[in-house]
């Protein structure tokens, strides 16, 4: 894993089912990676592979994301 904050690290792949409260579908991500967040109070971080299942709206006075499928 490669980032603009940090210099390349190893980090481990894992395969993912996302199931969300009240779908019945839910999204196979063959290729997820596990990195140590904690340090910036983070739970997950949503990438493109994700996010490409779905539509984002972003209200940046409320400070408000919602996604829809």
């Amino acid at each position: 894993m490669a980032s603009a904050s940090h210099a390349a690290v190893d980090a481990n792949i894992y395969p993912v089912k996302i199931f969300i409260n009240g779908l019945s579908t839910a999204i196979d991500l063959p290729r997820a990676m596990g990195a140590q967040l904690g340090n910036q109070d983070l739970i997950a971080l949503l990438g493109r592979d994700l996010l490409a299942h779905c539509t984002m709206f972003y209200n940046g006075p409320r400070g408000q994301i919602t996604l829809s499928l």
